[in-house]
């Protein structure tokens, strides 16, 4: 009765109270959960399915229960493993995963997290002794108490690498040439369907590259959390990933650079320590005239004001060369949308006004952006400008964001450096 009157006055509860009510019907699914699994696991016992007419247990869940048929296979499949079975012989058998068992009925234990573990069991070779397979199944678990299913599903990915590893012990001419394969198709609207298979090392550093690429946006403005599932996440890793390689001139450099070491010096400090060569050399004046004179010798100067923005480095056709990258990194720091982190390597010059309606590929002209808030640019409301005072990015939101169109700039990059070093 006390539960009830609580959930007819949500309302009136106070944060701890509802964070503990929370906890409380999360206790009560998961024992309802570990129930259903006992009732269906029994239900396979007896042959409840052939009983009734069905074909088998599955057609009966999907039937009785109104599920689908992935949820009816997931839920016989869960309870095979943590249900006691009998032998062809009629004998008691205790469960598959008997640690995994006891914790289900206890309702400490998820039911996504307990798909992970049943569906990383299923996998276990069978020349894994008895001991191996208990102790992974407990580290599965204490992982499941403190982590997301998503943590255990990582985990037992290594598990089975692990084991696979152990099983197929890696040959010496696989170590000098390992096996990678990568097949790929076109579909009728242009989607590019792929699959293969990479050696361990290759995959330990693609699994690198996504840790940081794939991992959930920030909530927005309105507190929502990024909507892509995780596939979705590693699909555009995966393609930032690609499009930075298609940057590169050769596969050993990042981003195409090669190391660069990059002197800068303030507008002032240029005019004061050039005043009297520029001078004396003649038809050489002014900054404009030596920076000039600089490119014809083979050298790119970036120039930069009192506050460090870069005021020119040159221009070129449509992309972007080089050195305009370089002032482009210099001037962003990477992504230059308000609240992004992402470095120069993930990024691409944008131009402010397309190249398509006119626009030049000026220093002045671009802006560096990750492929999110590129594609972000293009599709929706936000616009980019550089500031004519300082020469560095703002962006103006949409007016059903803020009304007033406040610009807004990324101090993202600037979080515990110094300015000058930022």
């Amino acid at each position: 009765m006390m539960e009830q009157a609580l959930s007819d006055a949500l309302w009136q509860l106070d944060d701890r109270e509802l964070a503990a009510l929370l906890a409380r019907r999360e206790s009560a699914l998961r024992q309802a959960h570990a129930e259903m699994l006992a009732a269906v696991g029994e239900a396979e016992r007896r042959g409840l399915a052939k009983n009734l007419g069905y074909r088998d247990s599955v057609a009966m869940l999907r039937t009785e229960l109104r599920v689908s048929a992935r949820e009816a296979h997931a839920r016989l499949a869960d309870a095979l493993a943590t249900q006691a079975r009998r032998s062809p012989e009629g004998e008691e058998l205790p469960a598959p995963l008997v640690a995994t068992a006891r914790l289900l009925n206890t309702g400490g234990l998820g039911r996504e997290h307990l798909r992970e573990i049943t569906r990383i069991f299923a996998r276990c070779p069978d020349t894994v002794s008895g001991q191996e397979r208990a102790d992974a199944e407990q580290t599965l678990l204490d992982l499941a108490a403190q982590a997301s299913p998503e943590a255990v599903r990582a985990a037992g990915h290594r598990l089975i690498a692990y084991w696979d590893s152990e099983r197929q012990p890696v040959e010496e001419p696989e170590l000098a040439a390992p096996t990678r394969e990568f097949r790929y198709r076109y579909r009728r609207n242009g989607q590019l369907e792929f699959t293969g298979n990479l050696d361990p090392e290759t995959g330990a550093t693609l699994e690198g590259l996504f840790g940081p690429l794939a991992k959930p946006r920030p909530k927005d403005d309105d507190g929502h959390p990024d909507p892509r599932t995780m596939a979705q996440r590693q699909g555009d890793a995966l393609a930032e990933i690609i499009d930075s390689a298609a940057r590169a001139e050769d596969l050993t450099v990042q981003g195409g650079e090669r190391a660069v070491l990059t002197a800068t010096i303030t507008l002032a400090e240029l005019e004061d320590r050039t005043r009297q060569s520029s001078t004396e050399l003649p038809g050489y004046s002014t900054p404009e005239q030596l920076r000039r004179l600089a490119c014809e010798a083979q050298v790119i100067p970036a120039i930069f004001g009192t506050d460090g923005e870069v005021l020119y480095l040159g221009r070129s056709s449509r992309h972007a060369s080089k050195a305009q990258r370089r002032a482009l990194a210099l001037r962003d720091k990477g992504c230059a949308f308000p609240g992004c982190d992402r470095g120069p390597k993930w990024c691409v010059p944008h131009h402010i006004v397309w190249w398509d309606h006119g626009g030049n590929t000026d220093i002045d002209s671009m802006v560096l952006v990750c492929a999110h808030h590129h594609r972000l640019i293009h599709h929706t409301d936000w616009e980019v400008r550089v500031n004519s005072a300082d020469r560095l990015p703002e962006f103006v939101p949409p007016a059903w964001l803020d009304p007033a169109r406040r610009p807004r700039r990324n101090t993202a990059h600037l979080i515990g450096k110094h300015p000058r070093a930022a």
